[in-house]
């Protein structure tokens, strides 16, 4: 095992990801560690981080190599701007899955931990991760600690364990009658897409859409397009899980709304006469407007 330091403004129970600033110093953090290993943070001597917590050792670590988006675990204060850049950007977008994390009990400064001259971690330590040495990580288990619970994530259960299981795991209450049962349905898991629509090499539009399963509808779209004989091509382009149908279809309806004199008239999911930039920078805005909690307008 290795254990590495981080410098942050302050540690949560229950733990989130282990997050960056960048996906360059998640890369580079990913380089460098190996299945069993360990990060500890640290407070910052900075005004963001509360004065008791300050060069103190507040908790430890065990990160994986699994890329997670950090807002899908933790929605930033946004009466709170120094969480935000000057963008309006959160500070930590990029993280990496947890395996376990513990709390350490107050008393443990970096200064007895790691009695180095100076200062010898730097701003690699704020971004990303520095190893300690064998010396330094005995001192640091020596000092009591206790295990915390991780935070978790729909986006992340999907990913890891399969969508089935992602339901079960975040399923509502079992519902009942015909008409309960169908806001149940709309209380499930669901996905927001967007397709391209290419014949050739050439983009003709593009296909805005929710459905339970994305890969099931893009099958759907695929069969009947018979791109073999000359007709259009389907490609799936981006996707995102959301925690119901309900909010599904918002997102859906939002993106079309904004773009409402370029659907297409035979078919208004449909938007031609459009460039994909464009279409970029308004679903990231709704998408980012969920993962922070703030429901897309009333469709």
């Amino acid at each position: 095992m290795t254990m590495f330091i981080t410098k942050v403004w302050g540690f949560d129970n229950p733990c989130g990801p282990l997050v960056f600033n960048s996906l360059g110093w998640r890369a580079n953090a990913a380089e460098q560690l190996r299945p069993g290993d360990r990060v500890i943070v640290v407070g910052t001597m900075g005004e963001e981080t509360a004065p008791q917590d300050r060069n103190r050792v507040l908790g430890m670590m065990e990160p994986s190599t699994v890329p997670v988006a950090t807002t899908d675990f933790i929605i930033p204060d946004q009466t709170n701007r120094r969480f935000f850049r000057e963008d309006g950007g959160f500070r930590w977008p990029f993280g990496l899955l947890n395996f376990r994390a513990w709390e350490f009990a107050s008393g443990l400064f970096l200064a007895e931990v790691a009695p180095r001259e100076g200062n010898p971690f730097g701003s690699a330590a704020a971004a990303g991760i520095v190893p300690l040495t064998a010396a330094e990580e005995n001192r640091v288990l020596a000092h009591s600690h206790f295990e915390v619970p991780l935070l978790t994530s729909l986006r992340t259960n999907n990913r890891l364990f399969g969508e089935d299981e992602a339901r079960r795991r975040n399923a509502p209450p079992p519902a009942e009658g015909a008409r309960r049962g169908i806001m149940h349905m709309r209380q499930g898991m669901a996905h927001v897409y967007w397709f391209r629509l290419v014949t050739g090499e050439k983009i003709v539009g593009h296909k805005i859409g929710w459905a339970f399963d994305y890969r099931q509808r893009l099958r759907q779209f695929r069969a009947v397009s018979i791109s073999a004989l000359g007709g259009l091509q389907y490609q799936a382009h981006r996707f995102q899980a959301l925690e119901s149908a309900r909010l599904a279809f918002k997102v859906e309806q939002g993106i079309l709304r904004t773009f409402d004199q370029h659907r297409h008239r035979s078919n208004r999911e449909v938007l031609t006469g459009i460039d994909t930039s464009q279409i970029e920078t308004v679903w990231d805005r709704y998408i980012r407007e969920v993962l922070f909690g703030r429901l897309p307008p009333r469709p």
